[in-house]
């Protein structure tokens, strides 16, 4: 009988228990893969959104979540595959966590996020909710020495997809002012400090004076509570009536209409998902009149990745880790994430 190892299953689409631990095969590693011993993996609101029911294709199922991984190459072998080069077993690292093609025009020409084959590991293939994971070598980052495994695991999805919306796609500007939209979650905690980082005066908002405070000691200016009162007037107030150049939003339906008060002419609305709903009655007018862009962005690249951690090594962005829980309260992780409860990732150690 092969030898096991406990993960986090999904099985099928609903409640939180929907996912199971169980006890699975270890798996073994193929040409240009290795295997990695998880360390820690923190939980996404793609996590939710999946247990859920995919809004976008099939998933297949059953599936170990978890993109956000960080561990050691395993160091009982054979755990590093054939073809696989310049890793040894034992070395610690961390996940770049989206697969592509690697030949179609769109990775070809250096944007690999919307490659037509674009996969998450930890949505369309196994992740890191598990003791072990089996990995593309291509996607390891050698883990920063500074950062424990838990900061590492709660770095990847957060700082790449910040990085490719307020940089990549956004191209903010030293002097331009940003709205930060939520600002306790994963995706805010980092944009917020990459925002200022940039030179950017930095607006957020978020629900409690608790998360307030704690959006300005990561770098915000200024952040306003949308459950009181009319956030976007009080951002207008503090913008003398012109607004924010640049707004980074990944809730949805909820926060849209508003986004486009707060715009300045000519500003930038980038999104990167819809946890709140797809759809709203739009004025359009709006759109032209005042010249808004409304610009997609789709996780992050290798490069986006790598350039955040280098501000994180460099000690000018940290990661954000608000809870730590074993894996056996995997359902309480999903728990905060639904109800908002979080500032920052919350983290699964394994």
């Amino acid at each position: 009988m092969p030898p096991t190892m406990t993960a986090a299953v999904l099985r099928y689409h609903g409640d939180r228990d929907a996912v199971q631990l169980e006890q699975v095969p270890i798996p073994e590693p193929g040409y240009g893969e290795v295997r990695i011993r998880v360390k820690a993996c923190a939980l996404n609101w793609l996590d939710v959104g999946i247990r859920r029911g995919p809004k976008f294709g099939v998933i297949p199922l059953p599936l170990i979540g978890g993109g956000d991984i960080a561990g050691e190459i395993d160091k009982l072998g054979p755990a590093v595959g054939d073809g696989v080069e310049n890793w040894r077993e034992g070395d610690a690292v961390l996940v770049y966590p989206l697969l592509t093609c690697g030949v179609c025009e769109f990775c070809r020409r250096g944007e690999p996020t919307t490659c037509p084959q674009h996969r998450i590991i930890g949505e369309h293939v196994d992740g890191g909710l598990a003791e072990y994971t089996i990995l593309p070598a291509a996607n390891l980052i050698a883990k920063p020495e500074s950062l424990s495994f838990v900061e590492a695991a709660a770095l990847p999805v957060v700082a790449m997809t910040a990085w490719h919306m307020l940089m990549s796609i956004g191209g903010l500007q030293a002097g331009e002012s940003v709205l930060i939209v939520g600002a306790g979650g994963g995706v805010a905690s980092l944009g917020i400090q990459i925002a200022r980082f940039a030179g950017a005066t930095v607006f957020a908002t978020t629900s409690s004076a608790d998360k307030a405070e704690r959006a300005k000691a990561l770098g915000a200016h200024e952040v306003f509570n949308y459950r009181e009162g009319d956030w976007v007037q009080q951002l207008l107030d503090a913008t003398n009536g012109r607004g924010v150049d640049l707004i980074q939003d990944n809730v949805g339906a909820a926060t849209w209409p508003h986004d486009l008060r707060a715009l300045a002419r000519n500003g930038r609305l980038v999104v990167c998902g819809s946890h709140s709903g797809t759809t709203f009655p739009l004025d359009i007018a709006q759109i032209y009149h005042r010249q808004l862009r409304i610009l997609g962005s789709n996780g992050g690249t290798f490069y986006d990745l790598t350039r955040a951690l280098a501000l994180v090594e460099a000690g000018h962005v940290r990661p954000v880790v608000d809870t730590v829980l074993p894996l056996e309260q995997i359902r309480e992780g999903h728990r905060l994430l639904e109800e908002g409860e979080h500032f920052g990732k919350v983290v699964i150690s394994i």
